[in-house]
């Protein structure tokens, strides 16, 4: 059975009044969540490890919102403000019910030392830490503000070195635009000092290594120094490697 016109209008005003009903207490739900004096903030909570980032950094940050309306911060706006703190890489801020705010934190690692006194965090910033001693990380250096392209060298010259047994644990990048390397390979006790000049860097250091890995280290001598300089070959500084002197029995 067909509706008349009328019952046709009477319906459609029907539903919007219901639907208007249905924003408006959605509405005055939203003012009764949002009101600054509920539902107030009253716990913080942190995960992470903190070796570097002091939580009272983070607690100072966190101050003002003790107290304010638990769905009415604006985490996004609040993250960001946690950035700007030293050490710390990302943070991510969640809503705990009834009353929390969770915080977690990432720091900042360190992956090398920089000139003398100086650390590199892994975003590449330039940090000094009177007095800390961390033996296991490699050394860079350069001019201010080459960390990121020293980074990248480090990385293209430890893989082609890897390959033949040899770690890098140092590399300097002078003024003047040149690269040198002072690498270790641990099973022959050898520490080498590699001078790669300012051009062709990774095709020197390449040609080094398959000579290394075919014919240099299974010489009974140790490398002292390594010249690649040369643009056809290079020049090598040896030391003779000692024999044990053989064990008396009976």
């Amino acid at each position: 059975m067909t509706k008349s016109p009328g019952q046709q209008k009477g319906s459609l005003l029907s539903s919007m009044l219901l639907l208007i009903l249905f924003a408006g207490g959605i509405l005055v739900f939203a003012d009764f969540l949002l009101q600054p004096d509920r539902f107030p903030v009253s716990r913080i909570s942190f995960i992470g490890e903190f070796r570097h980032v002091e939580k009272s950094a983070l607690q100072e940050k966190m101050a003002p919102y003790i107290g304010n309306n638990f769905f009415a911060i604006d985490l996004q706006k609040l993250e960001a403000a946690l950035r700007d703190i030293d050490w710390v890489s990302d943070v991510s801020v969640s809503r705990r019910w009834p009353d929390t705010l969770q915080i977690s934190v990432k720091e900042q690692s360190l992956i090398a030392a920089w000139d003398k006194t100086g650390w590199v965090t892994s975003d590449a910033t330039i940090v000094e830490i009177p007095g800390l001693k961390m033996p296991g990380l490699p050394r860079w250096s350069g001019p201010e503000g080459t960390q990121v392209l020293v980074q990248l060298r480090f990385q293209q010259f430890s893989s082609l070195l890897a390959d033949v047994g040899i770690q890098l644990r140092q590399l300097s990048y002078s003024q003047r635009g040149a690269w040198q390397i002072l690498a270790s390979n641990y099973l022959r006790n050898e520490q080498i000092s590699i001078r790669l000049g300012r051009r062709d860097m990774q095709d020197r250091l390449y040609r080094f290594a398959r000579a290394y890995g075919q014919t240099l280290g299974e010489l009974q001598q140790r490398l002292i120094s390594v010249d690649l300089r040369y643009p056809n070959g290079f020049a090598v500084k040896w030391n003779i490697i000692e024999e044990a002197a053989p064990v008396k029995t009976g």
